[in-house]
């Protein structure tokens, strides 16, 4: 379903504070897509606070999907321009020579805000990586960050991750699962990750063995319809900064958007780490998430700067 191109939440930019635009052409409509998890949540941000209509940019915001993965292949097909992924699903793209290209920064995990953790059932008697060996373990997408992340925080910390079973599980129903018991841990992402607290005990912040910060998310294209709308593209990179630092400043009205797209209780937003957004795309915040790719994902390494688009 498509949504209104309607400026919504807080009277739009006007909130933040803005008293004008510049006029620009508007171009065909953008169709774009992301998840509904806070690491991801910048477009819903940027199109509810009117940047992208500040920036003459017609977004068609779709209906959030499941998982990056989803995104990858409708934005592969044609059935979206543009999307929010992770980064391990762009680089793994790129090894099948599929032409992503990053053309804007997302969600930036620092170990100083971690904003996921692996977690175990209330009682369990797991408290080491090593405690994980031969275990089941739940992410929101196999072969994608939160498994190779925790492969690596496993491997880091003195187990042997090529032990570890790695089941699939959307957010909700890996809740579920640690609260039964089908699990032996989960590696939870926020905005689950403070509901599945509730039902667990945190062991471990497995994103903190890939590096002290990265990227977790960027806005991708096809190389072919960047090239085509160059103009568009430098419009995006300008409103998604602004929404980043508008974001970074404004957790509380931010969050009453997050609150909408994401189906959270007020509850869970006040006990969740929000995410920073990068302002800008910075090299040496992409390649480690590249490396874990190709470590763990069976895909040879390269250089970011392949998969980086500059208009």
């Amino acid at each position: 379903m498509k949504r209104s191109h309607a400026v919504r939440l807080f009277g739009g930019i006007a909130a933040a504070g803005f008293t004008g635009a510049p006029a620009f052409a508007q171009s065909a409509p953008v169709r774009m897509e992301t998840t509904p998890v806070d690491s991801a949540a910048e477009p819903y941000y940027g199109f509810d606070m009117g940047f992208f209509k500040a920036a003459g940019v017609d977004v068609d915001l779709q209906d959030g999907a499941i998982n990056g993965a989803a995104i990858s292949t409708a934005v592969a097909s044609g059935a979206l321009d543009v999307g929010v992924s992770n980064i391990v699903s762009i680089a793994q793209a790129h090894s099948k020579h599929i032409p992503f290209v990053l053309i804007g920064p997302g969600g930036l995990y620092t170990s100083k805000t971690p904003s996921t953790y692996l977690i175990v059932p209330k009682g369990s008697p797991y408290r080491t990586a090593s405690d994980l060996n031969g275990k089941t373990v739940a992410v929101n997408t196999l072969r994608g960050l939160p498994q190779y992340g925790t492969q690596a925080w496993i491997d880091k910390n003195g187990g042997r991750s090529e032990t570890v079973r790695f089941t699939e599980a959307g957010p909700l129903d890996m809740i579920v699962a640690l609260r039964s018991g089908r699990i032996d841990a989960g590696a939870f992402v926020e905005p689950f990750a403070s509901a599945a607290r509730n039902d667990g005990r945190v062991i471990g912040a497995p994103f903190d063995a890939i590096a002290p910060a990265f990227l977790i998310t960027a806005v991708f294209s096809t190389m072919a319809w960047a090239q085509a709308n160059r103009d568009v593209v430098r419009r995006l990179q300008d409103a998604f900064a602004k929404t980043a630092i508008w974001s970074n400043k404004n957790h509380p009205q931010s969050g009453a958007i997050l609150m909408k797209y994401a189906k959270l209780s007020a509850d869970t937003l006040k006990t969740m780490q929000r995410t920073i957004f990068a302002e800008r795309l910075d090299l040496s915040l992409v390649q480690p998430v590249v490396d874990l790719t190709a470590k763990y994902g069976g895909v040879a390494g390269f250089p970011a700067a392949e998969i980086v688009f500059a208009p």
